[in-house]
């Protein structure tokens, strides 16, 4: 399976205005390397109240956003999770 980042970008950009519009999107990053889960990525994004939030499963095939994390108070709490969710099997 291709899958074109900037398209990914894109389309999670616009899922963010129409559904999510008081978060910008900060990261996007891949939610595994096994060629299978090409589709699946985690996005980061910062609220307008200054919270952070991180998402483990946006899906590229179904244009879905998923398993939320909510109420973060900082980028380095992303990255933790970043890390913990990335499948690196």
């Amino acid at each position: 399976m291709n899958i074109n980042l900037s398209e990914v970008r894109e389309h999670i950009k616009l899922y963010f205005k129409e559904h999510l519009p008081q978060y910008t999107v900060l990261e996007i990053r891949r939610k595994s390397c096994h060629p299978d889960d090409a589709h699946l990525f985690m996005v980061s994004a910062k609220k307008s109240d200054s919270t952070y939030a991180l998402w483990t499963g946006w899906n590229e095939l179904s244009q879905s956003l998923n398993h939320g994390h909510y109420g973060l108070q900082s980028i380095e709490e992303c990255e933790k999770i970043f890390e913990e969710f990335y499948y690196k099997g």
